[in-house]
């Protein structure tokens, strides 16, 4: 597992990894909060009450990931990272500080120039040293370098990430290996424990449960290994008694099972187990296990609520709370997998509710906690569409430089070019690593640039893809940097250096390729969408290409941004049954019946389709509810493809009866008869 996370094959699984567990862990902190405060202003409320808006809270935060799986993405910038204008990372294209070798060479060189022009040439000579190389040769190396040494810092960043990542991995699996322990315990005492013959005991656990409306089998075990009573399972629940049980009188019976009935009736024993998993995934979260605790406390406190509410005398319980209590002598169930009666550490808390008269005790009615659940969804859903994402602040310095500096600066750019690639500042963050790979293509650029003597841009301007100039960069300087984008987990950042790929964009099957394996790995429909249709807008794509545009497109789950790249494909490419295939693949996930009629009529306007295609379209008309939608997808497929085949005849006529409106009905049916 090891060499896995640290490998280089598996950097951007690590990074999706650290990233996700950080939007989980922001998310799961605003719906613990708010249960927080919840339960702070209703402290006066049932023990039932606050018990359920912990365990809606908790579940709340276990389904965050698949509601971040459903919902669009969301992109929100959490960090803000300073950068200033004149730094190398940032201002790539401004010639960095020449070392004090070179500063003194240059100086030299200018003494020399003042006394002489041929001895300025020697000093210059002397002083400069000159490659035998090509300039090309000197700059293809000078940019292998470079992608090498942001290659080795990277490695070095992943390689943190990847012992974080493995920490939390390994202690998650621990937590789950703890609570797979503890039911493998659980299992071996109800082998090992004995049925309950005796008939007073299963009459009062009949009676009790029918009076309760508890539906399911209760299963009523003893055994010597407990001493106090335990209850367990969730479809087919287990109340274990402890040796010495037949010894209690009436009243202490139905106390007992009228406690351990309250976590049957309550499913007390699914809700520690969401528990249990919610402490696995976020182990590192104090808000977590301070909800976990919480959500134990309150459940001992209602069913200590249940049993008075049922008619048990409250110093009479309390009584038989304590004395079960006193004789513990063994370790009690563990507390992942079963549900014990008494525990010592939470005895004080609950004598004390079990004997104040004002405590209320009333349950939780099933409109309660409806409201609670959608309530929660309602809070979870825009949660789960939340993603993190890191800002740059650019801070621009003034500089002071004079004419005599910017002329040493022009003149030592060629040679200290290479050499700011070569030494480049190492990547800390996922806005660094989006800027670092701009600042090499736009570096690799300077070489060339700097032979022209071009003038240099306001770092401003560098900064922002939109404003700066184009600058030539070579094909494979490009496929590099696009190759890197790939393992970049922030899709806004992601984003801005695919737009900046696209506007260098040079027509290649391999930088194509690792163009669109980069836009596979993106979440947010916004960035996907604008990163295709810059690829659609600069390249005649072939075919095989096309089907794969398609298949990021209907991976999206916004039909808006889905609609707006199924508008760029070309009609040309419609007479490909494989891309018809893949176009319709992605209408039939759409929802909106404005974007979905817009897709079809785009296909259907094209030259003839074959009967399979046809069937497949008359098929993705059929779950449009708006019925003017879909009787003007049925005209227009009746004008433009017909429908001569006898299959698709008699599929038209199928989807023409699922309208509802016996005006567009007959519509229809009219443009049939003509």
């Amino acid at each position: 597992m090891m060499p896995l996370l640290f490998g280089n094959t598996s950097a951007a699984w690590t990074d999706s990894l650290l990233i996700g567990l950080l939007a989980f862990a922001i998310r799961a902190t605003v719906l613990l909060l708010a249960a927080w405060l919840a339960t702070s202003l209703l402290h006066h409320a049932s023990a039932a009450t606050r018990h359920l808006i912990w365990t809606s809270a908790i579940a709340g935060v276990l389904t965050l990931p698949l509601l971040g799986v459903l919902v669009p993405a969301w992109n929100v910038p959490v960090m803000s990272i300073a950068a200033t204008s004149d730094s190398p990372l940032e201002s790539p294209t401004a010639a960095p500080s020449p070392s004090k070798r070179e500063a003194a060479g240059i100086a030299t060189s200018s003494a020399s120039s003042a006394s002489g022009g041929s001895s300025a040439s020697s000093a210059s000579s002397a002083t400069l040293p000159t490659d035998p190389r090509p300039r090309a040769s000197v700059e293809a190396a000078s940019t292998t370098k470079t992608i090498a040494g942001r290659a080795e810092s990277l490695t070095r960043q992943l390689s943190v990430q990847g012992m974080v990542a493995t920490a939390w991995l390994l202690l998650a699996l621990l937590l789950l290996s703890r609570l797979a322990i503890a039911n493998a315990r659980v299992s071996s005492w109800q082998r090992a424990s004995s049925a309950v013959e005796d008939t007073r005991w299963l009459a009062l656990l009949r009676k009790l449960a029918r009076q309760y409306g508890i539906e399911r089998p209760v299963v009523l075990l003893e055994n010597q290994e407990t001493d106090v009573p335990v209850t367990w399972g969730i479809v087919y629940p287990v109340i274990l008694l402890p040796a010495g049980a037949e010894q209690w009188d009436e009243e202490q019976r139905v106390a007992v099972l009228t406690h351990e009935l309250a976590h049957v009736q309550r499913f007390d024993a699914l809700t520690q187990l969401l528990a249990q998993l919610a402490l696995a995934l976020l182990w590192f979260h104090p808000l977590v296990w301070m909800a976990v605790r919480r959500m134990r406390l309150e459940r001992e406190h209602a069913c200590d609520d249940f049993v008075l509410v049922a008619g048990a005398r409250a110093s009479r319980y309390a009584d038989d709370l304590l004395g079960l209590a006193r004789r513990l002598t063994r370790p009690t169930a563990p507390a992942a997998a079963a549900l014990a009666m008494a525990r010592r550490s939470e005895l004080e808390g609950r004598l004390l509710a079990i004997l104040d008269p004002a405590t209320k005790r009333s349950t939780v009615r099933r409109a309660r906690v409806g409201l609670l659940t959608l309530a929660v969804f309602a809070l979870a859903t825009p949660l789960a569409a939340f993603r993190p994402s890191a800002r740059v602040r650019i801070d621009s310095k003034p500089r002071a430089t004079t004419s005599g500096a910017m002329t040493q600066t022009n003149a030592a750019r060629d040679s200290n070019a290479a050499k700011s690639i070569e030494d480049p500042k190492p990547v800390t963050t996922l806005s660094d690593q989006a800027h670092s790979l701009e600042s090499l293509m736009q570096r690799a650029g300077t070489l060339s640039a700097s032979t022209l003597r071009m003038q240099s841009v306001p770092a401003l301007a560098r900064l922002h893809p939109d404003t700066e100039p184009r600058v030539q960069v070579d094909l494979q300087t490009l496929i590099d940097v696009t190759k890197a984008a790939k393992r970049m987990t922030a899709d806004l950042e992601k984003g801005q250096l695919l737009a900046l790929i696209a506007k260098r964009y040079q027509r290649s099957d391999a930088l194509r390729d690792a163009y669109l394996d980069a836009v596979f790995t993106m979440t947010s429909d916004h960035e996907r969408s604008r990163a295709l249709i810059a690829l659609l807008d600069r390249d005649s794509l072939p075919l095989s290409a096309v089907a794969k545009v398609l298949r990021s497109t209907a991976m999206m789950t916004s039909d808006m941004n889905k609609g707006m790249v199924l508008k760029r494909i070309s009609p040309d490419v419609f007479a490909d049954t494989a891309v018809q295939r893949a176009y319709l693949d992605a209408i039939v996930a759409m929802t909106s019946d404005l974007e979905r009629s817009s897709a079809i009529s785009s296909l259907i306007k094209q030259r003839p389709l074959t009967p399979a295609v046809q069937l497949a379209l008359l098929q993705a008309i059929v779950p449009m509810t708006s019925n003017v939608e879909k009787s003007n997808a049925l005209l227009l497929f009746l004008d433009r493809q017909g429908i001569a085949d006898d299959n698709v005849r008699r599929s038209f006529f199928k989807t023409a009866e699922t309208l509802s409106s016996d005006g567009d009905y007959r519509r229809v049916m009219m443009a049939v008869m003509k």
